[in-house]
């Protein structure tokens, strides 16, 4: 498995109507790519949002950089400040108590 992690700065406020809108548009259009396994958004602190997307492979989690960056640009670019941070690696543990 693979992983891409981006810390997202927002506009003061603006990470509740930027969730709502990951969740509406974003996690619909992730379901439908090759080698998805699961994505996570997640409160970072004040005016932070941290996500996760997890892929079979890195060629298919890094294919998945287009789709996600013109979503961003359609969907929540009023709301985001400057770039996000970027950290992407292979998943060396994993656990869950999922079957």
């Amino acid at each position: 498995m693979f992983t891409i992690v981006r810390k997202f700065r927002l506009t003061r406020g603006a990470a509740e109507e930027v969730a709502r809108r990951v969740q509406e548009g974003f996690v619909p259009l992730l379901r439908e790519l090759p080698g998805f396994r699961g994505y996570y958004l997640f409160d970072g602190g004040p005016d932070v949002l941290v996500s996760i997307r997890i892929f079979d492979t890195a060629d298919e989690a890094l294919a998945s950089n287009e789709t996600a960056a013109n979503w961003i640009r359609d969907n929540i670019l009023e709301f985001v400040k400057g770039m996000p941070e970027v950290m992407a690696g292979d998943v060396l543990v994993t656990a869950s108590s999922l079957p």
